[in-house]
Order: C-alpha cells, then sequence, then structure tokens
C-alpha cells in the first residue's frame, strides 16, 4: 500500500501546484488586460477572482499533507468504561429505539457500557421505549434521564448543549468511573460494530488525544441527490485536517475523553450547536483530536426536501461564520498556524459566496449592457476561462480521494444554489455579534416532497436574466468574432448549475416517501453476555 499512497499524495501535490500556476497566470492576464473604461464591471469580477484564488492558494496548502485513508484493525483492550449521550427531543421514538438498539449490538461489554437517554420532549412513550429495552438488555445500564426545563436556572444551555450537559452532570455523579463519553445523535445509528473498540482504543494509545471523530453517513435516496452522505468532505478533506492537527467534531460517531471535556468545561453553550466549537475550544487549549476514516454514525433520515435542506446546512454556516467573526482563527489564542489557516479556510469557503454571485452578476451586465471587461480577443477570455474552470474541477476531483465526478459536479451545484443561505449566514452573524445568541429549530426527521419555488425564487429570477442577457447579446452581433464568448461561456456555466439546482425544488413530488432505515439485527443471545463470557 505505500506505493499507493505515495502515487495519490504526488497526484494531490503536483495538481495543486499546477493549479496554483495556472492561478497566478489567470490572474495576471485579468490585470493585463482588464479595461479601465468599464471599471464598473471589470473591477468586481477582478475582486472576485482575487478572493476566490485566494481562497485556493489557502485550500491547496492546507490539503497539501493527509492522512492514509485506511484503518488498522482496532487493538485488544481491557474495555474501560464508556458513558453513550443520546440527546433526544422530536425524535419518534421507534427512531430513537433504532439508534439504543445499534448501541447495544455493537462489540462492547455491556457491564462498561453506560446509555442515557437525555428526553427534552420530556415523552411518557421514549421513557416507556426505555423501559423496554431495560428487558431486553438487563445487563446493560440504561437511564432515561429528563434534562432541566429550558430557560431555567438548572440548565447550562438552551437547547442540545444543555440536554448534553445534564447528561453529563449524571454521568459524572453517578458513574465517576467512566472515563470516555460518546456522544450520538437520536436518529444515527452506530455504523461499524467495532466503532467503540476503533476510536477508545486510539484514545487509549494516546493519552493526549481529547477526542476522536468518525464518519457520519446517512441513508438517502438513490443518487443522494443533496450530497448528504458528504464523502468529499469525510473520505478527503477531513483527512487533511486531522494531518494539521486540527480535525473537528461533528456532534455524532464522536468519543470524548471525559478529562478532555472538563478542560473546556463541559459541552460549550455559545454557538448554535455544540460540536464544531467544542474541538475549537480543546485544541486552544492544548488538547489535540484525531479522526478515523470508519463508519461511526449512519443518518436514518437526511433532509431531502429543500427547506430543510436550506434550514440545515444555513445553521451550520451561520455556526461557522459566528467563530469566524468574533472569535477569529486570526487571532485565537493557543492555535497553531496550521491549525488557524484550517479553521480560516472553513470560514473563507462560506464568505466565497458573495464573489460567486458577483461573477454570475458581471457576465450579465456585460452582455446587457454591451461593456467588455477584457479588450483582447473574444477568444482569448473564453479559452483562459474553460482552460482555468477545466484545471480547477481536476484538483477538486482529486482532493475528494475516490468520489465520483458526479459527486463533484453534484457538490458544485449545490454550493452555488445555496450562496444566498450562505450569504445570509454571514449577515445574520454579523448582526447577532458575539453576545445575542440566535434561536435553534431542530432539523425535521421526514422528508416533505413539495413544490418549493418560493426558495428558489432567487435562483429563477438568476437564469432568466442570464437567458434574456445572452438573447439580447447573441440578437444584436453579427458575426461570432463580435460576440462576447468569455461572458456567454460564464452566463451558460452558472446558468446550467443553478437550472439543476431549481430542479431539486421539486425533489421527490409524486414519490412514495423513503422507508425508514432498517432496525439493528436482534442477536442470538442477549449481547452484554456474550461479551462477557467473550
Amino acid at each position: 500500500m505505500p506505493g499507493k499512497s505515495w502515487e495519490s499524495n504526488s497526484i494531490r501535490k503536483g495538481t495543486g501546484v499546477t493549479l496554483i500556476v495556472a492561478s497566478l497566470i489567470y490572474a495576471g492576464w485579468i490585470v493585463a488586460d482588464l479595461t479601465v473604461r468599464d471599471l464598473w464591471v471589470s473591477l468586481p469580477f477582478l475582486l472576485a477572482n482575487a478572493f476566490l484564488i485566494g481562497l485556493l492558494f489557502v485550500t491547496v496548502y492546507d490539503n497539501w499533507n493527509r492522512l492514509p485513508l485506511a484503518v488498522a484493525a482496532p487493538p485488544d483492550l481491557a474495555e474501560p468504561y464508556v458513558a453513550v449521550l443520546v440527546p433526544t427531543y422530536n425524535e419518534p421514538p421507534a427512531m430513537v429505539r433504532r439508534t439504543l438498539e445499534s448501541v447495544l449490538t455493537q462489540r462492547w461489554r455491556h457491564d462498561r457500557l453506560v446509555v442515557v437517554i437525555g428526553d427534552d420532549g420530556h415523552r411518557p412513550a421514549v421513557r416507556a421505549m426505555v423501559e423496554d429495552l431495560r428487558r431486553r438488555f438487563p445487563t446493560a445500564p440504561l437511564h432515561y434521564h429528563r434534562p432541566p426545563r429550558r430557560h431555567t436556572p438548572e440548565r447550562r444551555g438552551d437547547a442540545k448543549d444543555g440536554n448534553l450537559n445534564s447528561m453529563l452532570d449524571f454521568v459524572v455523579r453517578a458513574y465517576p468511573e467512566v472515563e470516555f463519553v460518546e456522544t450520538r445523535d437520536a436518529d444515527d445509528l452506530v455504523g461499524d460494530p467495532d466503532f467503540l473498540r476503533h476510536t477508545v482504543g486510539h484514545l487509549v494509545r494516546h493519552p493526549g488525544i481529547a477526542y476522536v471523530q468518525t464518519v457520519k453517513d446517512a441513508h438517502v435516496s438513490p443518487g443522494d441527490p443533496f450530497g448528504n452522505r458528504r464523502r468529499f468532505f469525510y473520505r478527503g478533506i477531513m483527512l487533511s485536517r486531522a494531518a494539521a492537527g486540527a480535525a473537528f467534531p461533528c456532534g455524532s460517531g464522536l468519543v470524548w475523553r471525559r478529562s478532555g471535556l472538563e478542560t473546556i468545561g463541559g459541552f460549550p453553550t455559545w454557538n448554535l450547536v455544540e460540536d464544531l466549537y467544542s474541538g475549537y475550544l480543546a485544541l486552544q487549549h492544548g488538547l489535540l483530536g484525531a479522526y478515523l476514516p470508519i463508519d461511526g454514525a449512519v443518518g436514518q433520515v437526511a433532509p431531502e426536501d429543500l427547506p430543510n435542506v436550506r434550514k440545515q446546512l444555513g445553521t451550520w454556516a451561520m455556526d461557522t461564520m459566528r467563530i469566524f467573526f468574533w472569535k477569529s482563527p486570526l487571532t485565537a489564542r493557543g492555535l497553531s498556524f496550521r491549525q488557524r489557516l484550517q479553521f480560516l479556510e472553513v470560514g473563507l469557503f462560506y464568505l466565497s459566496s458573495v464573489p460567486t454571485l458577483v461573477l454570475i452578476l458581471t457576465p450579465a451586465c456585460c452582455l446587457l449592457f454591451d461593456v467588455r471587461m477584457f479588450s483582447q480577443h473574444v477568444v482569448a477570455h473564453v479559452v483562459y476561462s474553460a482552460g482555468y474552470v477545466t484545471l480547477l474541477a481536476v484538483y477538486m476531483y482529486v482532493l475528494g480521494n475516490g468520489t465520483s465526478w458526479r459527486e463533484v459536479v453534484r457538490a458544485k451545484q449545490m454550493w452555488v444554489g445555496l450562496m444566498f443561505v450562505y450569504i445570509s449566514a454571514c449577515l445574520r452573524a454579523l448582526r447577532y455579534g458575539p453576545r445575542r445568541k440566535p434561536a435553534y429549530r431542530v432539523t425535521r426527521k421526514d422528508r416533505r416532497a413539495g413544490l418549493y419555488l418560493k426558495e428558489v425564487a432567487p435562483h429563477i429570477a438568476l437564469v432568466v436574466l442570464l437567458a434574456a442577457a445572452i438573447a439580447r447579446h447573441l440578437l444584436s452581433r453579427s458575426g461570432w468574432h463580435r460576440l462576447d464568448l468569455g461572458s456567454i461561456f460564464w452566463a451558460v456555466s452558472y446558468g446550467t448549475l443553478l437550472c439543476a439546482f431549481i430542479r431539486r425544488s421539486w425533489y421527490g413530488l409524486g414519490e412514495p416517501p423513503p422507508a425508514p432505515a432498517a432496525p439493528a439485527t436482534e442477536p442470538a443471545a442477549d449481547v452484554g453476555e456474550t461479551a462477557l463470557k467473550g
């Protein structure tokens, strides 16, 4: 396998260097050939490209080194005490049951596993379900826990963070021998049956590591239309984050060393969701994080209607931008240079939605108002642009570390389609400031297919604008040599991406709802007893 790893690193680094050189050539051509007469369109185009090229440089640097994708077999170890915290609010009890069954049927001794279900809804049906599981798994300590009501003095955190802190306090009081704490979303099944053996084993072998994050997958419709599996991130980018010591928690499929949580004061309450910011704080305290590319969590459902997708990704974006603006990685104490750049890239990624919108509007203005951004021959603009876009796509494919071209293209479509969501998240993060926390809404656990044209109204308007601009330009020109081929190239490219996103606004309409994820396989004998005998 070493040869394959070397080859992969060589391709990634070689493509990155080639792209940097091409970016400098492209930027130099833009500056040299920019028209001064129409700076109102050419200057925004230049600045937008400068921002994106700067982000590209950071991306190439951040992905220069990468951990291997392969994971060694889990070690043999004397299983220490682990507490599994499962916060729930409005998830159906049957969904929570499947999650708990997957926790209890993995390869771990039940007498060394404390499972706490924190029910923020205080629902009798959830309590009854936990009681039933106690009878099925008598050797496993299962606890139904009711956290304090929101906005009461006893509660630390308004939403999921308050639930987790309440469960953590219970574990510390009732089970002081617990050394490791797993957090698992109520709708996330255990993927790898050796999940705890991998993660806890890694923490045992490396005492300086505070937490281990794993892959979060999901049950999705055929083709994964909204990119919920995020293979590009978990198979590629996260390996680079880990190599730089900047792997961050993603909420589920995550195991903490309890002492690490205590160092940062428990689950943080400043941000909307606690995951990313908890790792950010841990790194500032000199603690280390790790990433293992095993299937740690598999979502039983995934957002597959546009309002729910926008809600989830908008929340993640606003959380990130609150850190970016008010706890900036450029000024945060305790981070290394490489860690700063890794977190800086995450914020710049969302912020790049603004120059993306500029790159859509400027060619439309050129075609509508008969202005030129460049003075060179009409073919030069399209040749430079098409070549640069192609090379950029190749680099994204290489970064995906085995993800398909289809996934890379879909990621680009989703990025362009969600730019308004990300711009809104940036503005809201600024408006709320560092002391006012936005309200949190739980992501729905069902798909509600519909015709969501309201959500894509800005995208439709942009497509109409681009089409009208191209049509006007073609009708007002005689001969291809008088056409602004570069502006037409950009208009067609972005128009195609926008149309692909608009199609998702009615995804699933007229189709039967997806079947729920299959429940965990019933063990032949009680897993706790089997594990104890083994």
